[in-house]
């Protein structure tokens, strides 16, 4: 879990190991610093010290950008040895034991990958205010399937997640951050709020919650 506000030293704290699990899965600095368009020197400094007079304090958007990236990698490795194998085996064999197919699509159509982790597969979808299939290509309604979920916990993340989208894509971002300030978010963890990579999650606050759903029906109005 992330902590709701983050300091200066824990920001440091918190990059390093975002940095190091990035590592871990195959994103070394090279492609860390194209990620995020910064020199392999910058991406020193937001790693040293936040006494160090060489610090720089990594910008909200940079760290975002980075999470997300592990997110996707730590996910692709619960999804591509499953498919590897099933793959090499060929699609006749082992149906007993063929774990369930989900695609997330985004709002314009287009397939965001296939899943074989539900809760993931929603979070993916919602998160590019798309939808999902399952099976042979079925359309699987996205409340249907947070309900198959059966987890209050995660019908919130998923009410933040769509309620985000909505505000994001209407360019008033600028409403997520002061409602996240307001409830006591921190800017370097807002962008963590309703995800489902659990190790830096930050939870949702149901006041907060509540106030960005309102902040989403004043905007349709």
């Amino acid at each position: 879990m992330l902590q709701f506000n983050l300091i200066p030293e824990q920001i440091v704290t918190h990059y390093r190991e975002v940095a190091s699990a990035l590592t871990n899965l195959g994103c070394g600095p090279r492609t860390r610093a194209a990620l995020t368009h910064k020199s392999a020197q910058t991406l020193k400094q937001y790693g040293t010290s936040h006494t160090s007079a060489q610090h720089r304090l990594i910008p909200a958007d940079d760290l975002q950008l980075l999470r997300d990236e592990a997110s996707r990698l730590h996910w692709a490795l619960v999804d591509d040895p499953i498919a590897r194998w099933f793959g090499g085996e060929g699609y006749g064999v082992a149906k007993a034991i063929r774990p369930a197919r989900y695609v997330s699509f985004d709002r314009r159509t287009f397939s965001k990958g296939p899943h074989t982790f539900l809760p993931r597969a929603i979070e993916v979808a919602e998160n590019h205010g798309g939808f999902l299939t399952r099976g042979n290509n079925e359309r699987f309604d996205l409340d249907e399937a947070v309900a198959l979920v059966g987890s209050v916990r995660f019908s919130e993340r998923s009410r933040w997640r769509r309620a985000a989208y909505s505000l994001n894509s209407a360019g008033r971002d600028d409403v997520i951050k002061a409602i996240a300030l307001r409830h006591g978010y921190g800017e370097h963890s807002i962008g963590q709020i309703g995800a489902e990579y659990e190790r830096w999650r930050c939870p949702v606050k149901p006041g907060a919650l509540s106030d960005l759903e309102a902040s989403v029906k004043e905007l349709a109005a």
